[in-house]
């Protein structure tokens, strides 16, 4: 590729597609090689707000736009019959509570795709720099895509307007085809169309790009040919400082019983965990940062009433920092501990999500400041993993939403740095040790034991011999304040109006 620079995720793809036997590469068009134009979304609203004579703000006709393309996705995903674009912009009306006769339908149809069109989404330069060293090494290269509100026709369209119109070979857009990825007929056309191009190509060398687990990953895995899993970074806007990388699930490179137990309120292991964060930070990043401002503010992932694990590890790296302030005598510095208060919304455990999936799930909660940050802090964002960025989203979107522009750090005590990998591979790291119940009761039972969200969200999923086990052998070792605690502590996150937590917090109580 010369010496022209491209990002970290499109060095990888080219890595990738350099040490595999891949002659053709298939690419997802949405969020892999396209990303959404904002000023797009914005007048498309405003033309749908006006069609209905302002009775619906612009923000309104987004999240109705929202509504109805996260559950098609989903309806596509599952292999149901597909829904057309138009029909697709009419269930937005309806949802809106408002109705429009075909002609007009067909109308605002066509002035959305000239929005689209005067307003095209963007492609990061990097992209164009692998597609064609791909090329340039004799493979052939292709779209496969999943389309919703925007056909098959005006990607086309927009794609001829650019360089990158004449590199495909051909493009598959479901709209068009008739079934959706992860759909086997939508993989058998990608195959089909690959072979007019190399008449002795195997499914095997293929290899489709894409940053959809179960439509891009999955459905490729599934269907005989390469995957490739994206997590590109138009979402973060800050880098990702980790001490450990995972490049391998083979060679994770710190203990993951450790890393499972400290997940379920170890806090021996939190302190060991902290203080090598802050000797990464120290050797890494203080340097640098400490002439720049006069207060360091220290925040742990965000939570109500029961912190994380991450929060004990974010004390002892906040212990750690002081120590080190007190040792060397650095008094024009100031250290801080902050809060960012979070409601959650949901039941489901996160790390076996994919990375939209968390996303959507995680940003229909609310979250705060409780201590804000001012333009003389340095904010220190720390969590225990990044697999996906998406929590560093949200604290992102917060900054935004708040208009805080202070110096911001995302310090993580370990990254996922190989996009083939999935997101789901976290809850193997969470549940390598705690594997049953009596493992998670050991940990309880233990004096380096304290209280996590994990931990007793756990505990409130149980079944009830699993439950009726571990009130057993807490009574019997004299551990009732535990019991007392996790009551008290579910009852202030409001867990008790969980419908999953209420069976089980109910026999909590009639235990103490």
């Amino acid at each position: 590729m010369g010496n022209k620079k491209i990002n970290e995720n499109w060095e990888l793809v080219y890595q990738y597609v350099n040490s595999n036997d891949v002659k053709h590469c298939s690419f997802d068009f949405w969020n892999t090689i396209a990303f959404s134009n904002p000023v797009f979304k914005k007048k498309r609203a405003e033309l749908v707000s006006g069609l209905l004579k302002n009775n619906v703000c612009f923000l309104d006709v987004n999240e109705a736009f929202a509504k109805i393309g996260t559950a098609y996705n989903i309806h596509q995903e599952s292999g149901m019959e597909l829904i057309s674009p138009n029909a697709l912009l009419e269930k937005v009306i309806q949802e809106l509570n408002f109705s429009i006769n075909h002609d007009s339908l067909a109308d605002l149809k066509n002035e959305i795709d000239h929005l689209f069109l005067e307003n095209p989404p963007s492609i990061d330069a990097s992209a164009l720099v692998v597609i064609d060293a791909i090329i340039n090494s004799g493979k052939t290269c292709s779209v496969t895509s999943n389309t919703a509100f925007v056909s098959g026709d005006i990607i086309k369209a927009f794609l001829s307007k650019t360089q990158l119109f004449n590199k495909f070979s051909f493009l598959l857009f479901s709209n068009e085809v008739g079934y959706g990825k992860p759909c086997s007929k939508m993989y058998e056309q990608l195959f089909f169309n690959a072979q007019k191009v190399q008449p002795q190509l195997k499914k095997s060398e293929i290899l489709h790009i894409g940053d959809n687990e179960k439509a891009d990953y999955k459905g490729a895995l599934e269907n005989g040919l390469k995957a490739y899993l994206i997590n590109f970074k138009p979402y973060t806007l800050h880098e990702r400082y980790a001490v450990h990388a995972i490049n391998d699930t083979s060679l994770v490179p710190f203990l993951p019983d450790e890393y499972s137990r400290f997940k379920f309120g170890d806090t021996l292991i939190a302190e060991k965990f902290g203080k090598e964060l802050f000797e990464y930070f120290k050797n890494n990043l203080l340097p640098e940062l400490i002439n720049m401002q006069l207060n360091f503010l220290i925040f742990s992932s965000p939570y109500a009433q029961i912190p994380t694990s991450s929060y004990y590890l974010t004390e002892s790296f906040y212990e750690a920092f002081s120590n080190y302030l007190s040792k060397y005598k650095i008094n024009h510095i100031t250290l801080n501990f902050g809060k960012i208060r979070r409601c959650q919304t949901y039941t489901e455990d996160y790390g076996s999500l994919s990375a939209e999936d968390r996303f959507n799930l995680i940003k229909n909660d609310t979250y705060e400041f409780v201590t804000t940050p001012s333009v003389r802090d340095i904010c220190i964002f720390i969590d225990d993993i990044s697999i996906t960025g998406s929590h560093q989203r949200v604290v992102e979107k917060l900054l935004d939403k708040c208009f805080i522009k202070t110096k911001s750090v995302f310090l993580y005590y370990a990254k996922l740095n190989n996009p083939t990998i999935a997101p789901s591979f976290e809850n193997t790291l969470n549940y390598h040790f705690t594997s049953n119940v009596k493992k998670v009761t050991d940990i309880i039972l233990s004096d380096t034991y304290k209280i996590t969200t994990r931990t007793t969200k756990y505990i409130l999923s149980l079944k009830t011999k699993e439950l009726d086990y571990l009130i057993s052998k807490l009574m019997k070792m004299q551990k009732k304040t535990i019991l007392m605690e996790l009551v008290t502590m579910a009852d202030a996150n409001e867990y008790n109006d969980i419908e999953l937590y209420k069976q089980n917090l109910k026999k909590l109580k009639r235990s103490i």
